[in-house]
């Protein structure tokens, strides 16, 4: 993978976990994350993929149903870690559990 790929993941992936979103939002991102996995070597499924994850975002306006929003939830948090460490060395993707 091309290291700006995997710097502009490593990036989006860290503001992930401050994000604050409705429940719904969450499931996208979670969606966004199984095709990051995914993706693997295809840089061009993985940008795809790193693009749908951004769109999950918070959004500028908020409907008034969605106020309700939420940290990320635990288990988010643990695959963005997983995949954080998968994208910051070779190695170290082979020693996390699945």
């Amino acid at each position: 993978m091309e290291d700006d790929v995997r710097d502009d993941a490593l990036d989006l992936l860290a503001e992930v976990l401050v994000w604050r979103l409705a429940g719904d939002r969450w499931r996208a991102v979670e969606r966004a994350l199984d095709g990051l996995a995914a993706a693997g070597g295809d840089t061009d499924a993985f940008r795809e993929v790193l693009h749908d994850l951004e769109l999950a975002g918070p959004a500028r306006a908020v409907r008034i149903e969605d106020v309700a929003v939420l940290p990320v939830p635990e288990p988010v948090r643990e695959r963005i870690n997983q995949l954080v460490h998968t994208l910051e060395g070779p190695g170290r993707a082979e020693d996390d559990p699945e």
